[in-house]
């Protein structure tokens, strides 16, 4: 009897595959769970053991990557009915840099910019050359950009009036709105407490996407 996936259990799968793709080795339970928005790595066990015993996954014991698809779980799909309830994002899922500290003279993403990888569904994100950043301040609070937060940025070097970019501003990253006027370029805070900063010789270093935020 052929056994039908819930849409949970697809999306470990899923996950599974992509990020073994992206990393070049079988994820750990800590990955899996993340990669899902399941709440623990208790969660991400129970759902590997369930799909362990329908037969769409092997795990060598005693091992830290040991979980890997076997033919069945390459070929699964699942059941076409999304339970209720069920928040599980699925999707194509990649591995994205998180910057820190913009290092002068040093290309955008290379290692010394660097400070973590975070896997998250290329649907939330969107498509392209994607790198998140921490904000830092309360100068885009009424953008709905708050301290803290992260933004996931598209890569590139232009923007249209009323972007809200990511600049690089003597060598330090900020997120404001890009405006061209008057033969100036300008970059607008979205708090009347801070002031426009005049970017003439900025670098914009692409598009916000989205904003991810911890509750």
């Amino acid at each position: 009897m052929e056994q039908k996936l819930t849409q949970r259990q697809q999306a470990v799968l899923d996950a599974i595959r992509t990020l073994r793709e992206a990393r070049d080795m079988p994820p750990t339970l800590r990955e899996i769970a993340e990669a899902v928005g399941l709440k623990s790595v208790a969660s991400a066990k129970y759902q590997i053991d369930q799909l362990k015993a329908m037969g769409f996954l092997e795990q060598r014991d005693n091992i830290s990557r040991g979980i890997s698809l076997n033919a069945l779980g390459n070929e699964a799909t699942a059941e076409d009915e999304t339970p209720a309830n069920d928040n599980v994002v699925t999707g194509r899922f990649r591995s994205y840099p998180l910057l820190g500290k913009i290092a002068a003279g040093v290309p955008l993403l290379a290692q010394e910019n660097i400070d973590d990888h975070v896997t998250l569904p290329e649907s939330l994100v969107g498509k392209g050359d994607v790198f998140l950043l921490k904000v830092q301040g309360e100068s885009m609070k009424d953008a709905a950009i708050m301290d803290g937060d992260i933004i996931a940025v598209r890569q590139q070097a232009t923007a249209d009036n009323n972007d809200i970019v990511a600049a690089l501003v003597d060598d330090s990253a900020t997120v404001k709105v890009f405006k061209q006027a008057d033969g100036h370029t300008w970059l607008l805070p979205r708090n009347p407490a801070f002031e426009p900063i005049l970017a003439d010789h900025a670098q914009i270093m692409g598009k916000v996407t989205a904003v991810l935020r911890s509750l």
